[in-house]
């Protein structure tokens, strides 16, 4: 493509025109080539994710385990991609990454809503896209993030504390630090957790169980670094809603104190 970066319905193809397998296309060997052809920045990333979670016509020609995988693709912390990550890089203007995590309140509500069923229970089978909707906070590189985080510490000096607690040989040490280098440029600012609480307390209000277990999914986790303001999410939505199943009411409970898998 020489200079040019693949265009946002290139991007769509790259992403959601593959075939749903067992082993994902993004695991093949010549996806490192491939997407190395598309050129694109983190600020291009952040803007064609922003367009897919509020122009959902744009899904229609893909199956839904077609999107599912693209979906795991885009948002899952292992996926050798790991688009979502550009929304914690300082490549792309804040205000575009706040844009891109608001936009996901739309895809909720406009297509997952759409597609999965009312009921949900996480310990059933997931088809389609239920599973990457239930996991979408806890696959996401934001609670990747947290759960590495090393409170007091910052950049170079948490990723070496954490490095030195494994205690390891001088010739491991180096490779993992060179593993995890990309973690240094990654940086959860208030914006961008106030955006996601934001969006998850959306979420949490949609009329489907899924939806709302994916929300509280990802509150639970949030719990660890915004108590008081997760509680009071939860509290709120559990005295709005007096018709909820048991299991549902049982799960935002854990969920307002941060006990959730």
């Amino acid at each position: 493509m020489g200079t040019m970066s693949a265009t946002f319905e290139q991007w769509l193809e790259f992403v959601f025109n593959n075939p749903a397998r067992k082993r994902e296309w993004y695991r093949d060997e010549d996806f490192d080539s491939r997407l190395e052809a598309l050129e694109l920045t983190d600020a291009i990333i952040v803007q064609y994710m922003t367009r897919l979670f509020l122009e959902l016509g744009v899904l229609r020609p893909y199956s839904l385990d077609q999107v599912d995988q693209g979906l795991w693709f885009l948002l899952g912390e292992s996926s050798p991609g790991c688009s979502s990550k550009t929304l914690l890089r300082h490549e792309a203007a804040l205000r575009d990454r706040v844009a891109c995590i608001h936009a996901m309140s739309s895809f909720f509500r406009n297509f997952i809503l759409a597609v999965t069923p009312g009921h949900f229970d996480p310990k059933a089978p997931t088809v389609g896209v239920t599973g990457v909707a239930y996991m979408w906070w806890d696959i996401s590189p934001m609670r990747f993030y947290m759960r590495s985080h090393v409170p007091g510490l910052t950049g170079p000096a948490a990723l070496l504390s954490i490095v030195e607690k494994w205690k390891l040989g001088a010739e491991l040490h180096d490779a993992v630090l060179k593993e995890m280098a990309d973690e240094l440029e990654l940086e959860i600012g208030p914006e961008i957790h106030q955006a996601t609480l934001r969006v998850m307390s959306e979420v949490l209000d949609l009329p489907s169980e899924l939806c709302q277990f994916s929300a509280l999914h990802g509150l639970g986790h949030w719990h660890a670094e915004h108590p008081e303001q997760v509680e009071r999410i939860v509290d709120a939505f559990l005295t709005r809603h007096k018709d909820l199943r048991p299991h549902l009411i049982e799960y935002a409970s854990r969920a307002r104190l941060g006990s959730v898998l």
